[in-house]
């Protein structure tokens, strides 16, 4: 029973170390402020002033289309934070910009228009939004 002792100690002591490692480790590799930016209500639509269909609802808009805005809710954002909104147009990128974002959340909207006022060509677009080294899922619409 003595010899059983010193072992129980051991074991007892080496749990509470593993315990207190594993709350150091996590700590250590939690979230730090910025890296856990959000947005949120994402929409893309022709009309700058049109927020009725989130993104998945309408991704489709017809020839002739002059712009298409991307408009979005953002969050947890550092200060001095910018963003790189970048369109593309099948493979090729189309406009690729850095704006800041000047609150720590807010909402945004960028739009896409060429600069001599013709209609966006048909085919399928995506739109990509870059925070630091994070990558938001990419959205996707189409002009037909």
């Amino acid at each position: 029973m003595t010899r059983r002792k010193p072992f129980l100690f051991l074991l007892i002591v080496f749990t509470f170390v593993l315990t207190l490692l594993s709350f150091w480790v996590v700590r250590q590799s939690s979230v730090r402020s910025g890296e856990n930016f959000m947005i949120s209500n994402v929409t893309i639509n022709v009309d700058i002033h049109d927020r009725r269909f989130l993104t998945g609802t309408v991704s489709r808009f017809p020839y002739g289309s002059r712009q298409v805005c991307l408009y979005f809710d953002y969050s947890r954002v550092e200060e001095d934070g910018e963003i790189q909104v970048v369109w593309r147009w099948g493979d090729k990128v189309v406009q690729s910009e850095t704006y800041p974002l000047p609150a720590p959340s807010g909402s945004r909207m960028y739009c896409l228009l060429q600069e001599s006022g013709v209609p966006l060509p048909r085919g399928k677009y995506a739109v990509d939004i870059l925070y630091r080294s994070e990558t938001i899922p990419e959205f996707r619409f189409e002009i037909y």
